[in-house]
């Protein structure tokens, strides 16, 4: 067992973690939720990310099982990576952080335009506003 692997050792969240939390690893598995993709391909979706970084989190979801590579010989030689059964099970965690994520975005970006609101055009909404009272 490695010390990483002790570091998780009876807590859940911790554990999930070291799939989710790094800079490009949710990026890699919610780009590998459909059809397998090469090295390029991935790269191609996550054009800031550097070639020695992506093999990096690749060789680690390998070594984790989270992502399954596959060497096809013919009719030339490419390498191809996909989820595995394990790796699927990720996608619904990553898809509810997208979808919180799309839901609050929209929320800041109202917060954001109201604070260049000037104040008077923001008072006088409010004052426009049915109060509660009536």
């Amino acid at each position: 067992m490695s010390y990483s692997d002790k570091l998780y050792i009876g807590c859940p969240v911790q554990y999930v973690r070291q799939f989710i939390a790094g800079k490009w690893q949710m990026g890699i598995l919610w780009n590998l939720k459909g059809e397998p993709l090469s090295f390029g391909e991935i790269k191609n979706l996550l054009p800031e990310v550097s070639d020695k970084m992506l093999m990096q989190e690749l060789n680690f979801f390998v070594e984790k099982q989270i992502v399954v590579r596959e060497v096809i010989p013919f009719p030339t030689q490419r390498t191809q990576y996909r989820l595995s059964h394990i790796g699927n099970s990720l996608i619904p965690i990553i898809t509810a952080i997208v979808n919180w994520g799309y839901e609050h975005i929209q929320e800041e970006r109202v917060n954001t335009a109201m604070s260049k609101t000037p104040f008077s055009i923001i008072a006088n909404i409010e004052n426009s506003m049915p109060s509660e009272k009536e």
